[in-house]
C-alpha cells in the first residue's frame, strides 16, 4: 500500500507538466483570476478522469498481473519520469498559449493529462483507494496550477523546464521505491 506521503509527492510529480505550462502562461501574459481558475480546474477535471480510466483498466487486470505488477508500475513511471527530464533538457523555446480559447486549454489540459492515464494504472496495482488518490491529484493540480501562474506573471526569468526535470525525478524515484519495496522488502 502506498503511503500519503508518496501519494502526494507522486501528485506533486504528475502536476508539474501543468506547473510548467501555467508558469508558461502566466509569463506571457496577465490573467484574470477566473481564467487562473477555469484553467486549475480543466487541468484538474482532465487529470481525474484520465487517472480514473487507468485505474480502472488496472483493476480489471489485476489478476493477470500480480506476478510483475511491480515491475510495470516501476517502468511506467519511470519511462513517465524519463520522458518528462528529455522534454525539460529540450533546448527548444516555448512557444506562447492563449488559454483564452477553451479548445486550446481543453488540449493542453489533455496533452498533460495522458501521464495520468498510465499513473492510474500504476495505482491500482499499488492497490491505492480510487477516491484517495484522485483527491489527492486534483487537489495538488489546482494548487500547482494558480501557484505556476502566479510565478509566471511575477517571475519572468523561471525557466518552466526545470519543473518537468524535478517532476521527471520525482517520478523515477517512486518507481524505484516501489521496486525496491516488492523485490527487495525495503519500506522507504
Amino acid at each position: 500500500m502506498m503511503s500519503l506521503l508518496t501519494l502526494i509527492l507522486l501528485s506533486v510529480a504528475l502536476s508539474m507538466d501543468c506547473f510548467a505550462v501555467s508558469i508558461a502562461c502566466g509569463m506571457q501574459q496577465l490573467q484574470s483570476k477566473w481564467v487562473a481558475l477555469k484553467m486549475a480546474l480543466t487541468f484538474s477535471v482532465f487529470h481525474i478522469g484520465m487517472i480514473s480510466l487507468g485505474w480502472a483498466l488496472g483493476i480489471g487486470f489485476q489478476k493477470y498481473i500480480d506476478l510483475f505488477d511491480h515491475w510495470l508500475a516501476f517502468g511506467l513511471l519511470c519511462g513517465i519520469g524519463i520522458k518528462m527530464i528529455i522534454e525539460g533538457l529540450d533546448s527548444k523555446k516555448e512557444k506562447s498559449i492563449c488559454i483564452q480559447k477553451w479548445s486550446v486549454l481543453c488540449t493542453l489540459a489533455l496533452a498533460t493529462s495522458i501521464d495520468a492515464f498510465v499513473v492510474g494504472i500504476s495505482l491500482s496495482l499499488e492497490n491505492v483507494r480510487w477516491l484517495e488518490a484522485v483527491v489527492c491529484v486534483g487537489g495538488t493540480l489546482i494548487i500547482m496550477t494558480l501557484t505556476g501562474l502566479f510565478i509566471g506573471s511575477k517571475m519572468r526569468f523561471f525557466s518552466p523546464k526545470f519543473a518537468n526535470i524535478l517532476g521527471g525525478i520525482i517520478l523515477l524515484g517512486i518507481g524505484i521505491r516501489i521496486l525496491l519495496e516488492h523485490e527487495y522488502g525495503f519500506t522507504l
